[in-house]
């Protein structure tokens, strides 16, 4: 009786010892992602943050729709 106890106590072990290590793949990949997805989130709250400033709106302006001073020109020079 005390045999059968300590080898259902061993198959038990070695069947959670596979699901935990599953779990800390799993754990590991989770980690990396909310890493990137933090250092994306700080970017766009920086981001967020420089479109209250006028000077970059304008800048982001000039460079994404071609917005123009007075007076001024654009030249558009095609990509190779």
């Amino acid at each position: 009786m005390i045999l059968c106890c300590f080898i259902w106590t061993g198959y038990t072990l070695y069947l959670q010892s596979g699901v935990l290590a599953q779990k800390k793949s799993e754990l590991e990949t989770l980690q990396q992602e909310t890493a990137v997805l933090q250092q994306k989130r700080e970017e766009l709250t920086y981001e967020a943050s420089r479109l209250n400033d006028q000077d970059y709106l304008a800048e982001l302006a000039r460079k994404r729709i071609y917005f123009t001073k007075p007076g001024e020109s654009i030249y558009v020079i095609p990509e190779e």
